[in-house]
């Protein structure tokens, strides 16, 4: 009997704990409820977010929008990202006030790197082979240049006797090397024109470029020749 009556006693307080955590949890559902059905609205919330972020909506690739309870207020949390950036809000449901943000850079993925530097080396491979082959037809030029040169000499060398031994004039090495850098004549200023011993050393420019060769004064071979770009 004894024994019959404790259990009766401990179902008894079984169920009204029981009966107590029900009217609890009711009592948080129904505060919830009215918490809810008076707050901004889930449209509110996102548009509060997406204002603050600067973001517009047709940008979003994924929204979440969660109704809860947090430090002791309800709020909406709205989640969402676009292109480069994951965004994380809690807007307060009663007027949209914005209570924390968070906002994370996405990280470029595995194929963009691949494809930024393989663009990167293209653009690198495509400028050497643009510079080998600028320097490929000035070095050609050059000895064109030379080689018309040589073959005037020879046939100066036929007619006089004593051209071997002469020195070609200044105005004859300018031209040269005007010829060999493939400038305008008419835009050309020289800087420096000097015989050094048996070697014209030449500097001129143009609007964009600074040149500088040195002509054999004997043959008017190109001996040497540079140019650096000066244009703004």
């Amino acid at each position: 009997m004894k024994n019959f009556i404790k259990n009766k006693k401990v179902q008894v307080t079984f169920i009204s704990c029981l009966v107590v955590v029900v009217l609890v949890l009711i009592g948080i559902s129904a505060m919830n409820m009215v918490a809810k059905d008076s707050s901004i609205g889930t449209e509110a919330a996102k548009k509060f977010a997406l204002l603050d972020a600067g973001v517009k909506e047709k940008n979003v690739k994924h929204m979440d929008v969660q109704f809860t309870y947090k430090d002791s207020t309800y709020v909406y949390d709205v989640k969402f990202d676009t292109e480069k950036k994951d965004y994380s809000y809690f807007v307060k449901a009663s007027n949209g006030v914005i209570l924390e943000k968070k906002i994370v850079k996405k990280k470029a993925s595995s194929k963009k790197k691949e494809k930024k530097s393989s663009d990167k080396k293209k653009s690198k491979k495509s400028k050497n082979k643009d510079k080998s082959s600028e320097e490929s037809s000035k070095h050609k030029k050059i000895q064109d240049t030379t080689k018309k040169v040589k073959s005037k000499s020879k046939y100066d060398d036929e007619d006089e006797d004593d051209d071997a031994e002469n020195v070609i004039g200044m105005d004859e090495a300018k031209s040269i090397a005007i010829s060999a850098s493939g400038a305008n004549p008419g835009d050309v200023v020289f800087t420096m024109a000097v015989l050094s011993g048996d070697t014209y050393d030449l500097q001129f420019y143009d609007s964009n470029t600074e040149y500088n060769y040195s002509i054999d004064a004997f043959s008017g071979s190109v001996m040497s020749g540079s140019s650096n770009n000066i244009g703004g």
